[in-house]
């Protein structure tokens, strides 16, 4: 079943104190506005991933809000992966937010946010973490779109979350919001980092097909050499006499 909605805004943001008064400012001014709001954190409680990649397909924009603690966690950085494909498609508008922590920080992996990042890499004993390149590759590109620094506000949230939703309304004018399917099955939202195991009723098939080669195999060839070797054996006992 598809429905028309209101423009979705996805808010994926890193767990921080900090910034979490800034997030439900950025809320408020977007429903005043008319917009949906998604916030990642909200659902990842008792929420599987499934539930948080549909509502980022389902987005018309998606606001990244880097803050010194946004690489401390891995789910936050799995969704940024997601939230830039569809950038990259053409299937969604991206903002990025550096709310109280530098560009360059944030693209170079420095500061609290590197150490969050390590902290990120460490947390399972090791730290050639498979994800680590390719999260930091996509966190680089999202830094090259067009975005916000709180810096830039001095300590005023207000004026940054005004001008946050200008920016969105200005960049949707004149698109055309997609429809939403909300029946559609996803598969998990994780498989894309996972290798593809084989399907188990596909590797039955094929062990039958392997019998069934065998069985005529051995119905039609090896009575067909038995003769022969019995014509063989035959012949030769003729010549003995």
């Amino acid at each position: 079943m598809a429905i028309q909605a209101r423009p979705l805004v996805f808010i994926n943001h890193g767990e921080s104190d900090q910034s979490d008064g800034f997030i439900r400012h950025v809320e408020r001014a977007l429903n005043d506005e008319g917009f949906n709001v998604f916030i990642d954190s909200d659902e990842r409680r008792g929420r599987g991933m499934e539930h948080i990649f549909r509502a980022i397909d389902n987005s018309n924009v998606a606001l990244v809000i880097f803050s010194d603690r946004y690489t401390a966690s891995e789910l936050c950085l799995h969704e940024a992966v997601r939230i830039y494909d569809r950038r990259r498609e053409g299937k969604l508008v991206l903002i990025p937010v550096f709310y109280r922590v530098s560009e360059d920080d944030v693209n170079m992996f420095n500061g609290r946010f590197g150490e969050s990042f390590l902290e990120t890499l460490t947390i399972q004993g090791f730290r050639d973490h498979p994800f680590a390149e390719h999260w930091m590759r996509n966190v680089n590109f999202i830094c090259t779109d067009t975005g916000f620094t709180s810096a830039d506000y001095s300590s005023n949230d207000t004026s940054l979350v005004e001008e946050i939703v200008r920016a969105i309304k200005r960049r949707l004018q004149g698109k055309k919001l997609p429809r939403r399917v909300q029946d559609e099955k996803l598969p998990s939202p994780l498989d894309m980092f996972m290798p593809k195991q084989p399907n188990a009723q596909e590797g039955f098939g094929k062990e039958l097909l392997y019998v069934a080669i065998a069985a005529l195999l051995c119905y039609f060839i090896i009575p067909f050499v038995f003769t022969d070797w019995m014509s063989s054996v035959s012949f030769s006992g003729s010549l003995l006499f």
